[in-house]
């Protein structure tokens, strides 16, 4: 079985990030307000303070976790990482403070809702408001697909808060306000870094970013309407396995695209949506040469799997656009971090069929890698309107 490490077990290998710089002032900022969170809270927090074992646990945790985050963001790989640590760290701090809050001095949800309401005003007043600045289209798809999302998840009203206990549901609402505010303040960051960076004769991209968008989709329709056919043998080897997958993952993707929150978050999905289509196509070729035969030892899964991280690697390197590869190796890496995970949960002998889901989703992330490459350079084509 191949040697996995804890590090490899939890993290993607290709992490996610953007091509803007984020200010240490920003992180300083969300650091300093994780910590005046957590400086509401009695140290310790004790039976005495919240006799309920059940909910005191949810608190503590909360604060464990928002302290773990500090410590993840400060070893980040990326900046983006950086942020979506501070951001989890600021939730479950939030979470903790409110809890604490209603034994404290009787917070109730009614301000907390009033909170977030605000916050939802306001972001849906900067998405009216964005525009779609930039001189390159291809980095101004990516950013301003981080800020569209931003601003979706701003703006996310299905809240849903606990009704088990009306502390904790008070605390749900302290996380969720607190939420909101951060994808709003980290939204507002990366749109306010990106234009300062952009030359004075910067204009807009919103057309080629719309009319990219078009074709891609146009494209991806076509390509979706000569899928191959779903086998009808009751086949549950790995080949099968991955080729289910990726087949209705370029089924139901069409949607996405069709109903994307924005044109920039359009090209992005899309270009992802071609690398699939693309690493249908390489693994339905495999099958059919019977290349993804069930691997029978040890030393076939660990050369599947360096062969997926060797993929993963030589497409970072090799595309010329690797920003927007990477959209499609983060995904792929997922798979393999999720692969790596299944491994470490058996040892000794076992029969080969207990490895499938590993094997699939190796595969699965070596076809990907594989692909980005020409998607990109077709999703960048499309962008500069070749």
């Amino acid at each position: 079985m191949p040697d996995i490490s804890r590090d490899e077990e939890r993290e993607s290998p290709v992490p996610p990030s953007v091509p803007v710089t984020i200010t240490s002032g920003h992180f300083d900022a969300t650091r300093e307000r994780v910590r005046s969170l957590l400086a509401t809270l009695p140290t310790p927090l004790g039976p005495e303070e919240i006799p309920n074992g059940h909910i005191r646990k949810h608190l503590t945790d909360a604060a464990s976790d928002a302290t773990q985050g500090l410590g993840d963001a400060r070893t980040a790989r990326t900046g983006l990482m950086a942020l979506r640590s501070l951001r989890r760290a600021r939730e479950n701090a939030r979470y903790a403070a409110a809890g604490w809050g209603v034994v404290d001095r009787g917070l109730t949800a009614a301000p907390l809702q009033d909170e977030y309401n605000r916050t939802v005003s306001g972001a849906r007043e900067t998405r009216q408001e964005h525009e779609y600045v930039g001189a390159d289209p291809v980095r101004a798809a990516l950013v301003h697909a981080r800020i569209e999302a931003g601003l979706e998840r701003a703006t996310d009203t299905d809240v849903r808060p606990r009704e088990e206990s009306a502390l904790l549901s008070v605390a749900e609402w302290g996380e969720t306000a607190e939420a909101a505010q951060v994808y709003l303040s980290d939204a507002r960051h990366i749109r306010a870094q990106f234009t300062a960076s952009l030359p004075p004769d910067a204009g807009s991209v919103r057309q080629p970013l719309t009319a990219a968008a078009k074709a891609l989709l146009a494209d991806i329709r076509d390509q979706q309407s000569t899928l191959a056919p779903e086998p009808n043998t009751d086949d549950r080897t790995p080949g099968r396995m991955v080729f289910d997958e990726l087949r209705r993952e370029a089924q139901s993707g069409i949607s996405r695209l069709a109903y994307a929150i924005g044109p920039a978050s359009a090209v992005v999905d899309a270009n992802s949506q071609l690398a699939r289509l693309r690493a249908l196509d390489r693994i339905q070729t495999r099958r059919e040469a019977e290349e993804l035969a069930r691997p029978s030892d040890a030393k076939t899964v660990r050369d599947i799997r360096q062969t997926a991280y060797d993929a993963l690697t030589a497409a970072l390197e090799s595309s010329s656009r690797s920003a927007l590869a990477r959209t499609v190796l983060v995904d792929a890496g997922h798979k393999v971090m999720a692969a790596d995970r299944e491994l470490t949960h058996h040892q000794g002998e076992i029969a080969a069929s207990t490895l499938d889901r590993s094997v699939a989703d190796y595969w699965y992330a070596t076809a990907l890698a594989r692909s980005a490459s020409a998607a990109t350079q077709q999703t960048v084509q499309a962008l500069e309107g070749d």
